[in-house]
């Protein structure tokens, strides 16, 4: 059945860079094919990643919502079997959030078979290769919200309260240390299925949808000051035309530069964008490649400093795939 599904991607045409006119075949970067998800096919899965091995677990295989994890070993392009990883304890989910902090993995919210919005959190140690509950998010129960990791704090916000059926802006900070959970705010716009990316220590957030519409604001948060500076418009100066909007996208870093890719704007998208902090540019680069489908609801994750992209959703499939992506390289289809 998997291999079925992998050879069920469609050819597309990339889209042309806006920064230079150059047509896809002249734009940077290589994915280069890993060793498929060793799970069942999902999306709306999550990923968090401690001593540079990637932990990926929970979403939806179209007949069930999930609760086992899987570890990645990029070194080897190795995925662990499935009792090494112990499962999550609590509701099988998809559309939750995860983030690593001082050494543990950190999963939480999102919304099962059962119920719609989730609100818990659980803390997974991976000496001991066990979960613990820990205290609520102290916000709405939400999906499609956020969460990234700085040193020994998770941060959490935006998503989706389906209770009072709007889009949320808030945001929480929880210390590993300590156990509490405390509300530090944020400037931007409501929204749900946001991306988030860490450089320097410095989180940046983007992308998302407020009802069905695409948002366009670009935040950068310096987790010392706990201030939001506002970046240019997603859709400002030569991406006026919102070429960069979309949501429910994939980012990953390497080498002091984000990656965004995949994600949905209308219909599922295939370019894939650099955006350089010290420049504060995006640039075009090398979209998913010919075997690589378009989808949703797929993740992201750095290891080693390499960028990767595994599972989602595309034409009603779910998938297992895994690709790497190298900004540096030229195309070819011979590591396809």
């Amino acid at each position: 059945m998997k291999n079925y599904i992998s050879s069920l991607f469609i050819l597309c045409i990339l889209f042309s860079s806006c920064d230079n006119g150059d047509s896809s075949e002249n734009l940077q970067g290589n994915w280069i094919k890993q060793s498929s998800f060793d799970g069942r096919l999902r999306d709306g899965a999550v990923c968090f990643v401690i001593d540079n091995y990637a932990y990926v677990g929970t979403g939806d295989d179209s007949d069930n919502y999930l609760v086992d994890f899987r570890k990645y070993d990029a070194k080897n392009d190795s995925w662990s079997y499935k009792s090494e990883v112990a499962n999550l304890p609590g509701l099988a989910r998809k559309s939750a959030v995860a983030f690593s902090a001082g050494g543990k993995g950190y999963v939480g919210l999102g919304y099962s078979k059962d119920v719609n919005s989730l609100d818990d959190f659980w803390e997974y140690n991976p000496t001991s290769n066990t979960w613990s509950q820990i205290a609520n998010f102290p916000g709405a129960a939400r999906r499609e919200a956020i969460a990234f990791g700085i040193n020994n704090y998770g941060y959490v916000g935006t998503g989706y309260d389906y209770i009072n059926k709007h889009e949320l802006n808030d945001f929480y900070k929880y210390n590993s240390i300590s156990g509490a959970w405390d509300f530090i705010g944020y400037n931007g716009k409501i929204r749900q299925g946001a991306t988030s990316f860490v450089i320097n220590n410095k989180a940046y957030i983007c992308f998302g949808r407020n009802n069905e519409i695409p948002v366009n604001d670009f935040y950068m948060f310096d987790p010392i000051s706990e201030k939001w500076t506002q970046l240019e418009n997603l859709d400002s100066g030569s991406h006026n035309d919102g070429e960069l909007l979309r949501y429910n996208a994939v980012s990953f870093a390497i080498n002091g530069k984000a990656y965004i890719a995949s994600g949905a704007n209308g219909s599922l998208k295939r370019d894939v964008w650099e955006y350089n902090p010290e420049k504060k540019k995006w640039l075009e680069k090398t979209g998913l490649e010919n075997e690589i489908a378009s989808r949703n609801f797929a993740i992201g994750f750095t290891v080693h400093n390499r960028g990767f992209l595994t599972t989602g959703s595309a034409s009603g499939l779910r998938l297992d795939d895994l690709w790497e992506f190298n900004p540096n390289m030229s195309v070819s289809d011979q590591d396809n």
